[in-house]
């Protein structure tokens, strides 16, 4: 008996070992690359481009939840570069296309959060808390000049 050839006992066991070991190497890449949800996303957009603002962490929520019902962040495209920007951000910024679409979307966000808040009507944003309450119907622009003739 030939001793050099491997059992069909033990091909099945390396087989079904190495189909184990990928499934778990997946399993934690999947784990590790899993992307925060959209609403943490535009949270934490927010709290970065704000330093040293204190934002209202309820109303930053609610704000989060119906921005990413827009129809800007409803985009594939844009869905895709936001789930590159959170599960691969070095990449994501490396793609030019996808590093236009998430900071066209940062920009968005941040504007419509600034305009719906209170920031450009306190005396001094960074010692009170901004609170979002939705942005006003006829004009968002605080800086519009209205004339009456």
């Amino acid at each position: 008996m030939n001793d050099s050839a491997p059992s069909p006992h033990r091909r099945l066991f390396l087989a079904a070992a190495l189909a184990l070991t990928a499934a778990a190497s997946s399993g934690a890449l999947w784990l590790g690359f899993r992307p925060e949800s959209r609403e943490l996303w535009v949270e934490r957009v927010l709290r970065k481009r704000l330093p040293d603002i204190d934002l209202d962490a309820d109303s930053l929520a609610a704000f989060a939840t119906a921005f990413v019902q827009s129809h800007e962040f409803n985009d594939r495209r844009m869905e895709i570069a936001v789930w590159l920007d959170q599960a691969m951000p070095a990449i994501a910024r490396r793609i030019n296309k996808a590093e236009r679409r998430i900071e066209q979307l940062e920009r968005a966000a941040v504007t419509e959060y600034l305009l719906g808040s209170n920031f450009f009507r306190v005396l001094d944003p960074r010692a009170e808390t901004i609170v979002y309450s939705a942005a006003l119907p006829a004009c968002g622009n605080p800086f519009a000049v209205f004339r009456n003739e």
